[in-house]
């Protein structure tokens, strides 16, 4: 491992959690910065491929590697947004959707160093003789997938993506691990749709954590709802209707966008999303100033 690029590694690592960290999302990262071995392979395998690469013309960008799993399908597009916010995008792999052809869809972005990263970079560069350091870029790659999805990308990235021979003229069985992952895409559909059901099923309870917990999927700290909160709901059914209506992701974008350090509980995003979006008067009553002060 290459300490300059280590300390890269760490740094972006960091930065992403900071983010996704303010409005609580559900995910896990994956990291890796490539040493002298990996190098020199990719190097040679891309040559071998016909694809060399050039120290004027195409680079190796992924030196660092990046990888944000999130557990539910609809956070890849809210993750991207927010980190599309902090970290500068210069190239995307973003597959859409084919309706008669089994798949995978990529979400792969190659972001550009900040200012502090590339200098670090640069001083790598300089202070090594190796031939192949005209052949990096100051680049690095992030991948976004889901839980159920990862598994299959790592299978697929280890035992075909590195080693195409072995699959060539066996269309059927690429066919056959592309449907493997078209039925875990399918999965991903149902995981999200199953909790909308079970938010919908508490809210005609008259659950409130349950509508807020499955709504939203959020971490949240294990604090309960305040009982005048919990009142308020119970008599007007339709502060309940509107927070299940929202649109999760447009609503938690409105949170980050805010940039207010407060703990992610349900007290908390329900004031906030009130004093957003719904603006009942009862609610914006027992609303805290600091809050109705950033909602205004």
């Amino acid at each position: 491992m290459i300490a300059g690029f280590q300390l890269i590694e760490e740094e972006i690592c960091q930065k992403i959690k900071d983010e996704l960290d303010k409005i609580g999302i559900h995910y896990r990262i994956f990291s890796r910065s490539k040493d002298e071995k990996s190098i020199t392979e990719k190097i040679a395998r891309k040559a071998k491929e016909g694809s060399p690469y050039q120290s004027n013309g195409k680079l190796i960008q992924d030196i660092i590697g990046i990888r944000v799993v999130t557990y539910f399908r609809d956070d890849v597009n809210l993750v991207k947004d927010i980190l599309s916010r902090v970290i500068t995008f210069k190239d995307e792999e973003i597959d859409s959707p084919e309706l008669t052809v089994f798949k995978p869809k990529r979400t792969n972005i190659i972001c550009s160093f900040n200012e502090t990263q590339s200098k670090t970079f640069s001083e790598v560069q300089q202070s090594s003789e190796k031939e192949y350091y005209n052949f990096l870029d100051s680049t690095f790659e992030l991948q976004l997938r889901t839980i159920l999805s990862e598994g299959w990308h790592e299978i697929d990235h280890s035992l075909r993506y590195k080693c195409k021979e072995d699959w060539e003229g066996h269309y059927d069985n690429e066919r056959l691990l592309n449907g493997i992952y078209a039925s875990l895409e399918t999965n991903d559909i149902a995981l999200k749709n199953l909790f909308t059901e079970l938010a919908y099923k508490h809210f005609k309870s008259k659950n409130w954590e349950g509508l807020i917990r499955n709504k939203f999927r959020l971490r949240f700290q294990l604090v309960p709802l305040k009982e005048e909160i919990v009142q308020i709901l119970n008599e007007d059914l339709t502060i309940g209707k509107e927070l299940f209506k929202l649109n999760r992701e447009a609503s938690l974008m409105k949170l980050y966008d805010i940039d207010l350090s407060l703990p992610v509980n349900m007290n908390n995003l329900i004031l906030l999303l009130n004093g957003l979006l719904i603006k009942n008067e009862r609610l914006l009553d027992v609303t805290p100033d600091v809050i109705l002060e950033e909602v205004k």
